[in-house]
């Protein structure tokens, strides 16, 4: 246990860091422009880097791929079905947004620095594909039900637009499929650009932190704390124990990928789970509380599932 709380303490001390500095000398003004040089271009770069080494057949691991999808099913159906036992929970959209909060986890700020600094190049494959299928499955299936239950039916429209505003806009995708799509053609990126990149890239698992911690806001919501402390337990510990079940019952053997997937779940519920509540109005500021509240308890969960894991 004092291995992997000593392994993965830099990390959230980066983050304890950013909270830091924004409750004494950090310009809050700054943040927005450091989230940018983030999600624009040292996380991409970085990604860029590890999915150009990849190759296709790395990352298609169906198996794998069908035990996270399963124990996301899994964990929101037993959230919603929680919501309504426990906590009356009424409404489809409602449902949703817990179902998301429950499932979708950090992948970006957290996820890349864990699983690439804990778990090196080796788990670069299956780190890749679980936050593409996070992001396309979750993220995307969420905003699709949503768009289904305010329209009755959803169409290729409305699929498409979607996707464009949730995939193809997005640098992180964009910048993975790139890197791939080098990797299968064997393409190599010129001398000057990719020295470039390999100067940007080592830049985002620090900076990423950092502008986590920054971002952190700590308050009140309308959410209950039994409601928080049962949306929370989920994350932390229902859904990554529910995958790691999930690999067994369906006789995944791959220590990388099953290691690789349940320390993904394992992280606290992501902040793209709050853009999507924002969006449409729907559970936005509980999300939030759940955003913040995961992501500080975090520090011993993860400290957990990597000392068994591990």
């Amino acid at each position: 246990m004092l291995l992997s709380i000593q392994s993965i303490l830099p990390l959230f001390l980066m983050i304890s860091l950013g909270y830091l500095f924004k409750r004494t000398i950090f310009d809050v003004k700054m943040l927005p422009g450091l989230n940018q040089f983030v999600y624009f271009l040292a996380v991409p770069a970085l990604l860029f880097n590890a999915s150009s080494q990849e190759s296709i057949e790395s990352l298609i691991n169906l198996p794998s791929l069908g035990a996270f999808a399963l124990a996301a099913l899994l964990t929101s159906a037993i959230t919603i079905f929680g919501g309504r036992l426990f906590f009356s929970t009424q409404g489809s959209e409602q449902h949703i947004m817990r179902g998301l909060n429950g499932t979708f986890a950090n992948y970006a700020y957290m996820g890349i620095p864990l699983t690439f600094g804990i778990l090196g190049e080796g788990a670069y494959g299956a780190a890749i594909s679980i936050i593409l299928a996070g992001n396309l499955f979750l993220i995307g299936g969420a905003q699709l039900l949503i768009e289904s239950v305010r329209h009755n039916s959803t169409g290729i429209k409305q699929v498409v637009s979607i996707l464009d505003k949730s995939l193809l806009r997005n640098p992180i995708f964009l910048s993975t499929v790139l890197g791939l799509l080098f990797s299968v053609n064997q393409l190599s990126v010129p001398s000057t650009i990719q020295t470039m990149l390999d100067m940007l890239a080592p830049a985002a698992i620090p900076v990423a932190l950092f502008c986590l911690g920054a971002s952190l806001q700590v308050s009140k919501t309308a959410i209950s704390y039994a409601e928080l402390s049962w949306m929370v337990g989920v994350k932390l510990f229902l859904h990554p124990a529910l995958t790691l079940c999930c690999f067994y019952l369906l006789g995944i053997d791959d220590p990388i990928w099953l290691v690789t997937t349940v320390l993904l779940t394992s992280l606290p519920t992501g902040a793209l789970a709050h853009v999507v509540a924002f969006k449409y109005g729907v559970f936005e500021k509980e999300t939030s509380q759940i955003v913040v509240t995961s992501t500080i308890l975090s520090l011993f969960s993860v400290s957990v599932w990597v000392s068994f894991l591990l």
